[in-house]
């Protein structure tokens, strides 16, 4: 893969899954010269930490702050404005809308060929949701005659990978690793702890994105790795 061509999309339901799922894919492609946008759907409106409340402004400067970091592009939040508890108690073609047509970085306008979306296998239902709106906004027919995307991959989380409402049925099954440096992990771990919000002792931490990135790589005989599971790969 020739990492300068790529222009990636990567949708998150919040700000920070980005970080979790998909850092190294990130900084991979603007370090060799390749285009990079994000898709936030909701900074969920409050956050609690500890006895607290976090208020989403706070959220949003943290999601800058993260922005600058990487040089991306460009970015948005769906629905910064609204007051949404949970993205399933919206229709589902409002969130498909958002990401093939009226988001500023939706799709039909940026042409991404790679998108990278989450895992269905979480136990969050805004990360089920916007995996669903994803799959239908890329689904082939949708795009022959505006943009066909080449590569549709979805990411894992952290805190998702062994209890989740269908592991019955399966689990994140990773097909496709992305090595990482000792310097690289290092970067993304200090890009989550931009996330002060986010981040409570133990969960979601930079140890624990280390101690993930140690297990994918030790997988595929590499000191560190992203793990990604691909959907579609269209070879021309």
């Amino acid at each position: 893969m020739t990492f300068a061509r790529e222009r990636l999309l990567v949708i998150a339901p919040h700000a920070d899954d980005e970080i979790l799922g998909c850092f190294g894919l990130m900084n991979k492609i603007k370090e060799n010269g390749g285009q990079v946008y994000v898709l936030v759907f909701t900074l969920g409106g409050y956050s609690k930490v500890g006895s607290g409340r976090l208020q989403k402004e706070q959220w949003k400067k943290e999601f800058l702050n993260v922005v600058k970091l990487l040089g991306v592009d460009g970015y948005d939040i769906a629905y910064y404005k609204d007051q949404i508890e949970h993205l399933d108690k919206i229709k589902l073609e409002f969130l498909i809308n958002k990401i093939e047509s009226k988001s500023k970085i939706a799709i039909s306008k940026i042409k991404p060929t790679i998108v990278a979306m989450p895992t269905i296998f979480s136990t969050h239902q805004d990360h089920a949701e916007v995996y669903k709106a994803t799959t239908i906004a890329l689904r082939a027919h949708s795009q022959k005659s505006s943009h066909f995307t080449k590569l549709l991959l979805s990411y894992e989380f952290p805190d998702n990978n062994f209890w989740s409402p269908y592991n019955e049925f399966g689990r994140f099954s990773p097909n496709l690793y992305l090595e990482m440096s000792q310097k690289e992990i290092e970067k993304k771990a200090l890009a989550m702890n931009l996330y002060k919000s986010q981040i409570r002792k133990d969960h979601r931490d930079g140890q624990e994105i280390i101690a993930l990135a140690n297990i994918r790589g030790s997988e595929v005989g590499s000191d560190y790795a992203e793990a990604y599971h691909v959907h579609r790969f269209l070879l021309k």
